[in-house]
């Protein structure tokens, strides 16, 4: 967050320095100026929407990662309990057997 308030305050810098630039001088040159502010502030702004983007994308994978991790908890649990279910058959078996 911190990062797209710095990128937003450079590109608002970047307009006042041109609409500054162009109120001070009414010459030529001040379209370079123009041009090159136009293009500094569309690389900020792309670099906003990347930035959005892949935490987006990092979001997304995390929380891949977590349903994941819970469908191996689940799928652990359960050859557990089948484990136990077996030893406990056997038992009883076992004690049907003695008797």
């Amino acid at each position: 967050m911190k990062k797209i308030i710095f990128q937003l305050l450079l590109a608002c810098g970047t307009i006042y320095g041109a609409v500054y630039s162009y109120m001070q001088f009414d010459a030529q040159p001040i379209f370079a100026v123009e041009f090159l502010c136009g293009l500094i502030l569309g690389i900020l702004l792309m670099g906003i929407w990347v930035n959005v983007k892949n935490s987006k994308i990092n979001k997304y994978k995390r929380a891949l990662e977590k349903e994941a991790v819970s469908s191996s908890e689940s799928s652990s649990r359960v050859k557990v309990l089948e484990s136990k279910i077996e030893v406990l058959e056997k038992a009883l078996e076992d004690a049907i057997k003695t008797r």
